[in-house]
């Protein structure tokens, strides 16, 4: 028996000549001779089994002819130093802002505490200017001390409470601006404290499953991110298994979708 011919007995043993390549298709046979194709594929796009075999043949040659870039580091080591580079450079910069504000508060009291010492030194010059003539005279006996001596000492003990006081306001002055700074010093570090509870909230809303979404960011994303992308990734996978008529079904895509975002963790 040719099998080349009809075998259906009212066709005349005709060649078989056409196959039918109709998306639309529904009839089991899909090959036959130019009678079967009257009979059951009259409308339909049909193309000789020479055309077809070449045509199956060239489309073989040519996806086979495809080739896949061998793959060095993974998308995965890819994103973790994408990662590691942003992370670095986010800690620098939030370590140069902090550095900047020290500084600053270093500088301001660096000057302060100059600038106090030198008050500091100067009343205690004055102090010591003021009574350096008293503490030499008082050692002598009082009836062999001239007029304007004794009118000194006199004049000395009339004054010495004014005296007193005055030199006490000003160590007073002193230990109030020591205290000014010291305040100044806790007001920058409440500063930095509270600059830094802002970061980590902003950083804990940026980072909760809300506000982080994985889906397409348009065309300015990385090329990493584009590839680690999970509903990219299950797309095309997606597309691989639907080209081979086995499409995912939701399970499957919560499946991967749960999968690909752990890798990502």
């Amino acid at each position: 028996m040719d099998i080349t011919n009809c075998q259906h007995p009212n066709h005349d043993s005709q060649r078989i000549k056409y196959v039918c390549v109709d998306p639309q298709c529904s009839i089991p046979k899909k090959i036959g001779c130019a009678d079967c194709f009257l009979d059951d594929h009259i409308s339909h796009v049909r193309k000789t089994t020479t055309q077809f075999k070449d045509f199956v043949n060239e489309s073989i040659q040519q996806i086979n002819a495809v080739e896949f870039q061998q793959v060095t580091n993974s998308p995965q080591q890819d994103l973790e130093k994408e990662m590691d580079g942003e992370l670095d450079n986010c800690i620098e910069c939030i370590k140069s802002k902090f550095n900047s504000i020290k500084g600053d508060l270093k500088g301001q009291i660096d000057n302060d505490m100059i600038k106090l010492q030198d008050n500091c030194a100067q009343f205690q010059q004055n102090m010591n200017n003021e009574l350096e003539p008293f503490k030499s005279t008082i050692k002598n006996d009082l009836h062999v001390l001239n007029q304007t001596e004794l009118n000194s000492l006199v004049k000395f003990y009339q004054e010495a409470s004014k005296i007193h006081k005055h030199y006490n306001k000003a160590a007073e002055q002193i230990q109030e601006e020591k205290q000014k700074i010291k305040l100044k010093k806790q007001k920058y570090l409440a500063k930095m404290r509270s600059i830094m509870q802002i970061l980590l909230k902003d950083f804990n809303e940026l980072m909760t499953s809300k506000n982080v979404q994985f889906d397409d960011s348009g065309d300015s994303e990385t090329p990493q991110k584009q590839i680690m992308s999970p509903n990219k990734m299950i797309n095309l996978v997606e597309t691989a298994r639907s080209s081979r008529r086995f499409p995912m079904s939701q399970i499957q895509k919560k499946q991967l979708l749960t999968a690909v975002t752990k890798k990502l963790e």
